[in-house]
């Protein structure tokens, strides 16, 4: 897992030539193949035959699951959390067979912490789509913290710990209201500063439990302050605020240096929240935390300034476009230097920190006339963070756009649906159109996967049921990122519907009609081209399946008007537009990884 991660990670190259680093990557590949294969092999002869049998297990078996499920994940480095909680589920059942109460509580805590870790990934999406997640992990939780009516009579120093930390990660997680959240924190504060319960465990760190419960209220704010935000609400916060900042604040005055930056920032947020400040105050004073920045701080605190502030100040003038012509100027500044702290960022791939602020960059962007437009921006993180799904969205452009000229020399009115092809008469531009929108279309369609690098840029195996249906999300976070900026909002139906099947009987998500959507035949030849290059060589290390071109076509062919358009898969009967197609597959991909070389020479 150390080597695929390493493998994955794709800094740059010393070499000046393209042809060696060229070479390199294709070696790499086929080492990160084999061991992927190797992985595939352990697990299903040695770990899973365990967690089948587990309930025979030996001690030093279960206790060598126990220290392995600890080195995929620890609460901070995480190298596979799909694993991680695949095995403390069997531990936990191996638990409650056993009535082994102090074992039961640790295991729902490291689940709960497994499953919270899978629900830093939902950014940008609705509550209606991340609840079910919120809800499995805060169960856990909830199940744990239960025990605390057995405080008195459990000996177990550390299983009281348990007990006591689960009781304050139920708050962990996006809620529907702050009120929701803000409430559990005050139940657990009210355990923590209870006498009594100090008294059945001295031994346990109650003031780091009460501080850092403090810190939980004190990030209790939400962007919907009228509504969602009650005047106790607002009392709470403010008396967490005091107790968390201020002491922050006079301990970085009395050492002569200024506060972090997240502090300052969160501070400042609340007081406008709470009504203590207008909303240009606030943005004043994150401009002047922001413009602080060092681009060659890549501390923590350097990446809070350089990128999660500026997502923050663009969440901000989201949901108050009327401050943003004022502001237009400083606003494009952010993007040019985000992007360039991350293309100059050590090891830039293995910091989630950086990469969880990055997704939240991309998520409030706003886009303005003189700004990056918003697919530009978007394909250099691609290049960045995930170069692989670079390639394989510039490969499927490259055969969208030749199966759309194959299309139009044949019918021309093809793509007459799309009011902007439709208005089109002068048939050369007419096809340039065609073609640029399925180039585009294709180098945007699956940006959604950047929330969920970890499934895709570093897997160490083929992926279990529940990271499907994860990995199925990234529709919806595609569709929704294009739709809210006006220089991408066209290409949004190709991220939402390249996964659906023609006849609508399977594939994801159902939020994508065909019928009702004007541009279906080109999120078809998308949609197609896309699981062609899916199947023959991008996704096969995390899904299992793999075929050769030959069988590809013809499988295509053997879903015509089932998963794919039988307007496309009859000119997959055609051996000349299949060899077309297939040189593409075969011959494109070279470019393709000089693209991201040269994105990343100096």
């Amino acid at each position: 897992m150390k080597e695929i991660a390493k493998l994955s990670a794709s800094e740059k190259s010393g070499s000046r030539s393209f042809c060696v680093p060229y070479e390199e990557v294709l070696s790499d590949k086929k080492h990160l193949e084999q061991i992927v294969a190797r992985n595939m092999e352990l697990l299903r002869e040695k770990l899973f035959p365990l967690l089948d049998h587990l309930f025979e297990a030996e001690p030093e078996a279960l206790q060598e699951l126990e220290d392995f499920a600890g080195i995929l994940f620890d609460g901070r480095k995480e190298r596979d959390v799909g694993l991680f909680c695949q095995i403390r589920r069997a531990l936990l059942s191996k638990a409650r067979q056993a009535g082994n109460r102090n074992d039961m509580i640790r295991q729902l805590y490291w689940l709960g912490m497994g499953y919270n870790s899978i629900c830093t990934r939902l950014v940008g999406l609705d509550w209606l789509y991340i609840e079910k997640y919120m809800v499995r992990m805060r169960l856990c939780f909830m199940e744990a913290a239960a025990y605390l009516k057995y405080f008195e009579e459990i000996e177990n120093s550390d299983t009281k710990g348990y007990i006591i930390r689960s009781r304050a990660n139920v708050a962990l997680g996006q809620f529907k209201s702050s009120g929701e959240k803000i409430r559990l924190v005050n139940y657990t504060l009210r355990i923590l500063q209870d006498e009594g319960y100090r008294e059945k465990a001295p031994e346990l760190p109650w003031d780091r439990y009460l501080y850092m419960t403090h810190q939980q209220m004190a990030a209790s704010i939400s962007r919907n302050k009228e509504k969602a935000m009650s005047p106790q609400d607002i009392v709470d916060i403010m008396e967490s605020v005091y107790i968390v900042y201020e002491k922050q604040f006079e301990e970085a005055r009395s050492q002569g240096e200024n506060p972090p930056a997240k502090s300052s920032f969160s501070y400042d947020s609340i007081n406008y929240y709470c009504g203590l400040d207008t909303l240009d105050g606030l943005l004043e004073k994150m401009e002047l935390l922001i413009d602080t920045a060092h681009a060659d701080d890549f501390s923590g605190d350097g990446i809070y300034r350089m990128v999660s502030l500026p997502a923050f100040y663009c969440n901000f003038l989201q949901d108050h476009p009327e401050k943003i012509p004022a502001r237009t100027e400083y606003i494009d500044r952010l993007y040019e230097r985000a992007l360039d702290y991350a293309e100059h960022f050590p090891q830039a791939s293995e910091n989630e920190q950086l990469f969880f602020h990055v997704r939240q960059l991309m998520s409030t962007f706003v886009e303005t006339d003189s700004s990056i437009p918003y697919g530009d921006f978007v394909e250099k993180l691609l290049m960045r963070f995930l170069p692989e799904d670079y390639i394989h969205s510039y490969i499927v452009g490259k055969a969208a756009a030749e199966l759309c000229r194959i299309i139009m020399e044949e019918e021309s009115g093809f793509f007459d649906d799309i009011e902007s092809i439709r208005q089109i008469e002068n048939p050369d531009k007419k096809l340039d159109a065609v073609l640029e929108y399925a180039t585009n279309g294709s180098l945007l369609h699956d940006i959604g996967k950047i929330s969920f690098t970890s499934l895709y840029a570093q897997s160490a195996r083929q992926w279990f049921e529940e990271e499907y249906e994860m990995a199925h999300l990234h529709t919806l976070v595609g569709e929704r990122n294009l739709a809210l900026r006006p220089s991408t909002r066209k290409y949004a139906p190709i991220a939402l519907g390249h996964h659906s099947w023609y006849d609508g009987s399977h594939g994801y998500p159902d939020s994508y009609v065909r019928l009702e959507c004007p541009s279906r035949q080109m999120v078809d030849v998308i949609g197609l081209a896309d699981w062609l290059d899916n199947v023959t060589d991008a996704n096969h290390l995390y899904t299992g399946v793999q075929l050769t071109f030959e069988e590809a076509f013809k499988t295509a062919v053997s879903l015509e008007g089932k998963r794919f358009s039988p307007l496309l898969t009859a000119r997959l009967r055609d051996n000349r537009v299949v060899r077309r197609l297939e040189r593409i597959y075969r011959e494109e991909r070279r470019e393709a990884y000089h693209s991201v070389f040269l994105s990343h020479s100096p």
